[in-house]
């Protein structure tokens, strides 16, 4: 009999050597808990794994996650193996030294002579065997990591968890289900099923706390009586829901909000709210003793008070050798595309979020052109 998609994720797990957790580069909350609920879950399991964001970057409210053990960067992809034949001669002794960012090894055979014939030099199979992403719709939106090592994730096994309508189900297999309202929804679905009795308090907290980030403390649209009873069955695992809300949003940082309400003070919107945008200035970044990694937080909060907006646009000032760039940020809702909305400005990231800068522009310019060619796109 055939397996189903979630026994063969079952089986490739049971299989995998060392696997690779990774989500995008403009991640949530949602893509962080959910990977270190499958970090801890492997571990578990006595396998060896990694996680990485490129560039992460945690934001203060995240210090209750161990975001210590995500890294930064994809290395070491592949390992250069030297073969040596000691059938005929045997080994006596083996010895290894770094010299001048040389490595030196000395083999000394226990009868006879080694000849450049018995040794034998390759690169072998990639680090990972399995690769695991979390609420990333394309591997686009990895950066850097897909993009210097695209021949690795196309090689390799992909497993897809996600929730969203915008995912490109690119993975081998993806286990993507619009109906839930987070990635760490599904992630600890997938846990509980291959075995219940791994789920302790710290993957319940981290999924619990992906489920929280996601839907806003249980406020947005897409909570259902499910979403509810999944996260009453992580409490009753052990899930730290007080110390969740305490830093997601009774401790938000005085700084932000400061940020978040210069944002308010300058929202436009046009299209019956479709579309809604501000604008800050270089100065509101040093007056906030803030920078432009808040703008995430800000723009959730955005678009979780918004239910008629499709498109979210941020534009900010950046100074660069006595001139001043505009980084406009877009993104898109409800199965918009932010790559679409913005490609006459040549964007980068995702589907979801699209980045673009219009150099030596102002903010007041920037805006009219920007929010016009948006406009037409929507209409």
């Amino acid at each position: 009999m055939a397996l189903t998609e979630l026994q063969q994720v079952h089986e490739l797990v049971r299989k995998s050597r060392h696997t690779l957790i990774i989500y995008k580069k403009d991640w949530t909350g949602d893509a962080v808990s959910g990977s270190l609920a499958l970090y801890e879950f492997l571990i578990k399991l006595g396998k060896k794994a990694d996680i990485v964001c490129q560039d992460f970057k945690p934001s203060a409210n995240l210090s209750y996650l161990p975001v210590a053990a995500i890294k930064t960067a994809l290395s070491q992809m592949q390992k250069f193996v030297v073969s040596v034949d000691l059938s005929r001669t045997g080994l006596a002794q083996f010895e290894s030294e770094n010299n001048d960012d040389r490595l030196e090894l000395s083999i000394t055979p226990e009868s006879g002579r080694l000849t450049e014939k018995d040794i034998v030099y390759s690169a072998s199979g990639y680090k990972y065997d399995l690769i695991l992403l979390v609420n990333t719709p394309d591997l686009a939106s990895l950066g850097e990591a897909y993009c210097d090592n695209s021949d690795f994730f196309h090689a390799t096994a992909k497993i897809n968890f996600d929730h969203s309508a915008q995912n490109e189900h690119y993975g081998d297999i993806n286990l993507v289900n619009i109906a839930y309202s987070s990635a760490s929804e599904i992630v600890y679905e997938f846990i509980r099923e291959y075995d219940e009795s791994l789920i302790d308090h710290n993957i319940a907290t981290y999924a619990l706390s992906g489920m929280i980030s996601a839907t806003k403390n249980f406020k947005t649209a897409r909570v259902t009586p499910r979403t509810l009873n999944l996260a009453g069955s992580l409490i009753s695992y052990g899930a730290r829901r007080d110390q969740i809300i305490q830093n997601l949003y009774q401790s938000r940082f005085l700084m932000t909000l400061k940020l978040w309400g210069r944002v308010l003070s300058r929202l436009k919107n046009d299209l019956n709210d479709k579309i809604i945008w501000s604008a800050l200035s270089a100065s509101d970044f040093i007056e906030t003793s803030t920078d432009s990694d808040e703008l995430p937080e800000v723009v959730e909060e955005l678009i979780s008070s918004m239910p008629k907006t499709e498109i979210v646009v941020l534009f900010y000032e950046e100074f660069r050798a006595g001139l001043t760039d505009i980084k406009v940020m877009v993104y898109a809702i409800k199965n918009r595309d932010a790559m679409d909305m913005a490609r006459k400005f040549n964007p980068a990231c995702s589907h979801e979020l699209a980045k673009f800068t219009l150099p030596e522009c102002n903010l007041i310019d920037s805006e009219k052109i920007v929010i016009e060619e948006i406009k037409n796109r929507l209409k």
